[in-house]
């Protein structure tokens, strides 16, 4: 057993430590202010927990964007750290839950969810994906992920009347709860072969003791990347996401598909570079790793593509197309040992993928009826001529899934693509390449009806609201200034990445 774990005394926090915890500590301070507010008597409720849950990301975000250029920080006996990685993706989790608390607003009081606890639980999701960014310990990132994930279970059900969303809640409890005990046992097995829950205990596990890699440990390392597949939603995992994302509120939805994603990306990281791939270790291990995540890559991208050509329901359209960014993303993590971008690629392309679904999904917040209703196809017809700069928008966000430029999604692309190159995964590429061509279609199809077809009866009436116009709007000059301009993230990915290495 690691004897930093049992040791209390190295739990002790420096000056320093307390400083770069400032992102964590803002985020349990408005946990802990918004539950005294929501049961507090005042004349309204929904307004004191609003401000308060999105003033305190504000401040995180700023917090962590101040110490991403600081040098790495070890925190609790080296189960966490602090280090630029952690806080470039703490920025994209808290200015996602930040966002999504400003599209819920107009939206929460259509559906007359306007309950407190909605945004307890969103800050709760947030500080669990802030803490499996940080953890080096296979147990915190457990612990983080069920922080995450119990907090997601609730909230996809939060329509509580809606048999769907009811129905969404339990699957993805019942499934991701099994998931979580696959990876569990296979965190175990990986204790019990190299003697270490430290990320760095079991690489250098790897690289001093070649009996380390026996069956056991390989069962470990595949029930591990199982676990961080289904969350990832790569096929053949992937089953759960649609009924989900259908059945989930618009602006959870939202927020799952980037901040969970994210997450899940984030230690997946993390793990995928402890377990010693790119380091030269054992060829069996090497191509063990290698060879799964190629096939999860492929079957991804093709289910998500393909699938995604037969949807109707935008939500269910969008979960699939999901689905496929989730292959576009393991072949980063592919390529990642084999080209000088190293972690790079993936880290622009989470950042990309969240401002362009996070735009969308606020665009059919303010569209969406009573019930979700309104988030079919037929239903954008017209959208040009009744709400032109939403059709616009809109169109900006798919232009960016589909990877067109000038778009974040073309820029991010590319650079994937460029780098999987360079590692000589050039079939891979290929693929990558036929499906995102595939995409276009589904992702085009929505514009046909938004700017070729007239409208078929009334169309829902919109949630007009300041702050869901001004985060469509926001994200709508990001993802273009990305695609126009994408020197500045890249450099600063490169960076960050050649530190992490």
């Amino acid at each position: 057993m690691d004897s930093s774990v049992i040791r209390p005394e190295l739990l002790t926090l420096s000056r320093e430590a307390l400083a770069v915890l400032t992102p964590y500590f803002w985020v349990l301070a408005g946990i802990v202010i918004t539950m005294l507010l929501s049961v507090m008597k005042v004349m309204k409720p929904k307004w004191p927990v609003f401000f308060v849950s999105v003033a305190v990301c504000i401040a995180a975000a700023v917090a962590s964007a101040a110490l991403a250029g600081l040098p790495p920080v070890s925190l609790f006996a080296d189960m966490m750290i602090s280090d630029p990685f952690s806080n470039f993706f703490n920025v994209i989790f808290l200015v996602a839950m930040a966002l999504t608390a400003l599209v819920s607003l107009r939206y929460l009081d259509e559906e007359k969810l306007q309950y407190p606890e909605y945004y307890v639980l969103l800050l709760l999701s947030t500080f669990g994906m802030m803490l499996m960014a940080s953890a080096t310990n296979l147990i915190v990132i457990f612990i983080a992920l069920e922080i995450m994930s119990l907090s997601t279970y609730v909230l996809v059900g939060f329509r509580r009347a809606d048999r769907r969303s009811n129905e969404a809640a339990m699957k993805y409890f019942i499934l991701g709860s099994a998931a979580s005990a696959v990876m569990l046992y296979g965190a175990a097995l990986l204790y019990g072969t190299t003697g270490s829950l430290q990320l760095s205990g079991i690489l250098n596990a790897l690289k001093t003791n070649a009996a380390v890699m026996s069956p056991a440990f390989m069962l470990g390392v595949w029930l591990t990347a199982i676990g961080f597949l289904f969350k990832v939603a790569a096929a053949p995992f992937h089953m759960w996401m649609p009924d989900v994302y259908e059945g989930a509120p618009v602006p959870i939805t939202g927020f799952m598909t980037t901040g969970i994603k994210a997450a899940s990306f984030a230690a997946f990281v993390r793990v995928f570079h402890a377990l010693g791939y790119g380091h030269g270790l054992s060829e069996a291990i090497q191509s063990h790793i290698h060879d799964i995540l190629w096939v999860c890559a492929v079957l991804t991208m093709a289910v998500g593509n393909f699938v995604a050509l037969t949807q109707t329901n935008l939500k269910r359209m969008l979960a699939y197309s999901s689905i496929a960014h989730s292959g576009y993303l393991l072949v980063g993590l592919l390529a990642a040992p084999g080209n000088a971008n190293g972690y790079g690629p993936v880290m622009l392309y989470l950042a990309a993928y969240s401002i362009m679904n996070l735009g969308a999904f606020a665009v059919l917040s303010i569209l969406a009826g009573r019930g979700d209703s309104g988030l079919n196809l037929h239903d954008l017809a017209g959208l040009s001529q009744r709400r032109p700069w939403l059709a616009f928008s809109l169109a900006v966000f798919l232009f960016s899934m589909a990877g067109i430029p000038p778009t974040a999604g073309f820029a991010a692309k590319y650079l994937m693509f460029y780098s999987a190159v360079q590692a000589g995964e050039v079939s891979l590429v290929v693929i990558s390449v036929l499906c995102s061509a595939v995409s276009v279609y589904f992702y085009l199809r929505v514009l046909v009806y938004m700017y070729m077809h007239q409208p078929v009866g009334a169309p829902p009436a919109p949630r007009w609201s300041i702050w869901a116009a001004g985060t469509v709007g926001a994200m709508t000059v990001l993802t273009l200034q990305l695609g126009i301009l994408p020197s500045p993230i890249i450099e600063l990915v490169r960076r960050i990445s050649a530190s992490f290495a």
